[in-house]
């Protein structure tokens, strides 16, 4: 093995290391215990994303429940990232450029940090190896590479929904900007690979209340409102993402770039199309530094095309320890005391409920003998399933967000029964009224003080005329276009009544 080869794969090693560290480390967020219940019920869709986090954590769930090992998918997906753009270039750039370009994805400080489980990281993943797939099928002969792009990029689409951005860039990119008859054959083949996958979706969508797209075309996105800002927070995070050495190296080799631009370089307009879909959305809503997660890889095989060994070299020493920063920084935050957080109050809590769950759990236990659990949100809801390994519903109309909970509780068969419901100071009286007789707990943990309602005698009339009615006209009205078709919360709580619909607009 060369030395050039060797310090790479010592770096894989280190930085994996260094990874592992900080996903044994970082406290447990909400929406990864509620992906992990996800794992826990697995199923052909999920109420917010298509299926397949919820497959791979369900698979991941069978040798352990260990938060450092149910993130293990998050960290090792950039680690074989980076191996496969080496791998991908050692023979045709060359070992030492395969390397750097290996290495400056490895050490990218998102690549580094992010070692959180969510939906993106199948959505990366697979993203990556379908347009790997398209470079091979336009160098090679035949069409069956068209096909293994369609079927990974049908795998990226069971992940999340940006997976459609990733292929309208390959239909503007193969029937536009490199057009020619073999192309436009090989993209039909690959939708054509696309459509089981998709019908998939679109059938469990139609079987469950067409959750998928009300969550994400209309529920997420209710009060929401353009701004000024967006774009220039936008282009702001842009800037952070590529790094100020690949900009200014990419605009010294501006001549390079042209030539790539004129040559149509497939992972030129990967990177480009979708930057530039986000750029005219970001005046109408605030763009996610995960949105752009899934097409990240392509930038850094991009850099490898344009940059020479020398820039590449040092755009790599920036990043070895523009990431060193962002670890201190991380590490830093992590071993302060959590009293300092008390003057963020919501954060604070927040911080306290999370990290501390387990005291949570030891105190609410000797009360819940013959009780069925909950509480007011989905967040404290997965975290306390999670941790427990006890069923906790969401009790109330809590947010637009996590409504899982939906399709696994059936306040019905509580009806007449015993729920302790964990709530916040102040909101025991708000849901004691839907008891026919209620005690109230004190929960103090780390000076927070909670309350566990005791609640006997559940009156789940009252509870579905008052509570469950009022999700249903916020979250249940289907859009006028689609076909009524299966819904779980009609089916349960309100068979007698039509499926209601959002207004035309």
């Amino acid at each position: 093995m060369s030395a050039t080869r060797r310090i790479f794969f010592l770096a894989l090693a280190g930085v994996t290391l260094i990874k592992l560290t900080l996903a044994a480390w970082l406290p447990l967020t909400g929406d990864e215990a509620y992906f992990f219940i996800w794992g826990k019920y697995p199923g052909l869709g999920y109420y917010d994303h298509p299926p397949m986090v919820g497959w791979w954590l369900h698979a991941v769930q069978l040798l352990g429940s260990a938060e450092w090992w149910l993130r293990l998918p998050a960290y090792l997906m950039t680690t074989f990232i980076a191996w496969a753009i080496y791998r991908w270039l050692r023979d045709g750039w060359g070992e030492e450029r395969a390397v750097l370009a290996g290495l400056l994805y490895l050490l990218a400080p998102l690549n580094v940090i992010n070692v959180l489980i969510s939906t993106d990281t199948p959505l990366i993943l697979f993203s990556f190896l379908s347009a790997l797939a398209l470079k091979r099928a336009l160098e090679a002969e035949g069409y069956r590479w068209f096909v293994f792009s369609g079927l990974l990029l049908g795998l990226a689409f069971l992940a999340k929904y940006f997976a459609v951005l990733l292929g309208l860039s390959y239909g503007v990119y193969l029937l536009v900007i490199n057009r020619s008859r073999r192309n436009a054959h090989g993209l039909l083949l690959l939708f054509v690979a696309v459509l089981p996958f998709a019908a998939l979706n679109l059938w469990w969508n139609y079987c469950h209340c067409w959750d998928n797209v009300l969550f994400n075309f209309y529920n997420r996105h209710s009060g929401g409102g353009g701004s000024w800002m967006n774009p220039m927070l936008y282009f702001a995070m842009l800037a952070y993402v590529v790094t100020p050495p690949l900009l200014w190296y990419g605009w010294r080799r501006r001549t390079e770039l042209r030539a790539v631009f004129g040559r149509g370089e497939p992972f030129l307009w990967l990177w480009l199309l979708p930057m530039a879909v986000f750029a005219l959305l970001s005046f109408g809503a605030r763009i996610g530094l995960h949105w752009v997660l899934a097409f990240y890889p392509f930038l850094f095989l991009l850099a490898a095309l344009v940059l020479d060994l020398q820039q590449l070299r040092r755009s790599v020493r920036f990043m070895a320890w523009f990431s060193l920063a962002h670890v201190g920084l991380l590490a830093c935050t992590l071993a302060l005391p959590l009293d300092i957080w008390k003057s963020q109050p919501s954060f604070y809590q927040d911080m306290v409920r999370a990290r501390y769950s387990s005291e949570y759990w030891a105190q609410m236990q000797p009360h819940l003998g013959g009780y069925a659990l909950a509480t007011g949100s989905y967040v404290q809801s997965a975290i306390l399933e999670h941790r427990s390994g006890r069923r906790v519903h969401v009790f109330g109309d809590a947010s637009r967000y996590g409504r899982q909970d939906d399709l696994l509780s059936d306040f019905r068969t509580l009806n007449g029964g015993a729920i302790a419901i964990f709530l916040p100071v102040g909101k025991a009286s708000t849901y004691a009224a839907y008891f026919e007789q209620y005690d109230v707990q004190t929960i103090t943990v780390h000076g927070i003080t909670d309350h566990l309602l005791l609640g006997r005698g559940f009156r789940y009339e009252k509870y579905r005329d008052e509570v469950l009615r009022l999700v249903r006209d916020q979250y249940y009205r289907l859009p006028w276009f689609l076909p009524a078709g299966a819904c779980y919360f009609y089916d349960k709580y309100f068979p007698d009544e039509e499926v209601k619909r959002l207004p035309r607009r």
